[in-house]
C-alpha cells in the first residue's frame, strides 16, 4: 500500500504516494510519483473546485519525448490528465497513460466510424462545444441542459476514435466519431450504486472509536452504507487518509486508496 504523505493544507483532499523522485519505468515513458503539492497550482485548483471531498489516491509526473504531463487519480475512479502548465488536457482511462499505481495502461480496441476519417483533418486534444458533431451537441443540450461541461477532448489513438465530454456531477459522456452516443461513464461506483450517504454521527460506535483512535487529527468528510459483493459495508472518507472500509459489524477491513472503486 502506498504510504501516506502530507499535502497542501488548503486542499480538501490529499493523496498517498511514493516519495518524490521515485521513478517507474513504463516502456518509453518516465513516470515519477509525486505529491499533490507538486501538481501545477492550476491543476490542484481545478480538482478542488470540481471534485470537492474526493481524495487523490495517486499523482504522477510523466515525461515522454521531452513533453511533461501530470496525472491525478481520485477515489471516484476519475483519471485527470494535465498539461505542463496545469490545464486539463484529458480525462478517463482512455485519456491517461498510467493507472493509479503508475503502470502503463493497455488500450482497448474500438472500431472507426463509417467512412473513416479525413486524413487532412486536424487531430486536436481539447475541443470547444462548437467543434462537436451536431448530434453530440444536441444530445448534451437535451440530456444535461443545466449541467456544466468541464472539458471536451477528441481521442484518436490507434483504432480508438471518440469524443469524450466531461460533464460536472455526471461523468464522462462518450460519442463516436460521427457524434452518436456510445455510453455514459457515471461518476458513482457501479458496484457501489446501492450505497446511501449516512450522517457521520450515526456511524456505529466501533467505527467512530476506530477513526478517533487511529486518525485523531484527521477530518471525516463523509460516510455511506450499503452492500458490495452481497456483504454489508460502511465506507468512511477521511481527509488526508483515504477511504476506510468496515464490515457490517463495524470491524475495520482495509484502507482503500489506489483502485478504490474496483471490486
Amino acid at each position: 500500500m502506498l504510504k501516506k504523505i502530507l499535502m497542501a493544507a488548503s486542499f480538501l483532499a490529499v493523496i498517498t504516494g511514493c516519495q518524490q523522485g521515485d521513478e517507474i519505468p513504463n516502456d518509453s515513458l518516465i513516470v515519477a510519483e509525486i505529491t499533490e503539492s507538486e501538481l501545477p497550482q492550476t491543476a490542484s485548483a481545478f480538482i478542488l473546485e470540481n471534485y470537492e471531498g474526493e481524495v487523490i489516491t495517486s499523482a504522477f509526473r510523466i515525461s515522454s519525448d521531452g513533453e511533461v504531463t501530470y496525472e491525478a487519480n481520485l477515489t471516484n475512479r476519475m483519471n485527470l490528465v494535465f498539461s505542463s502548465n496545469g490545464r486539463l488536457s484529458a480525462f478517463g482511462e482512455d485519456g491517461s497513460e498510467v493507472d493509479c499505481s503508475g503502470k502503463h495502461r493497455k488500450r482497448g480496441s474500438f472500431g472507426k466510424p463509417p467512412g473513416g476519417f479525413d486524413e487532412n483533418r486536424p487531430k486536436p486534444n481539447v475541443l470547444d462545444l462548437k467543434d462537436l458533431p451536431a448530434d453530440a451537441a444536441a444530445y448534451l443540450s437535451g440530456t444535461y441542459p443545466d449541467k456544466e461541461i468541464l472539458k471536451i477532448i477528441y481521442i484518436e489513438r490507434g483504432e480508438l476514435n471518440q469524443f469524450h465530454v466531461l460533464v460536472k456531477e455526471v461523468g464522462i459522456v462518450i460519442f463516436d466519431g460521427v457524434g452518436a452516443f456510445v455510453e455514459l461513464r457515471e461518476k458513482p461506483l457501479r458496484n457501489c450504486a446501492n450505497f446511501q450517504p449516512i450522517d457521520v454521527a450515526n456511524l456505529p460506535l466501533s467505527i467512530s472509536s476506530y477513526v478517533t483512535a487511529n486518525y485523531p487529527d484527521d477530518k471525516v468528510l463523509k460516510a455511506r452504507k450499503g452492500t458490495r459483493n452481497e456483504k454489508l459495508e460502511f465506507h468512511v472518507l477521511v481527509k488526508e487518509v483515504g477511504v476506510l472500509i468496515f464490515d457490517g459489524d463495524g470491524k475495520f477491513v482495509e484502507l482503500k486508496t489506489c483502485g478504490m472503486n474496483k471490486g
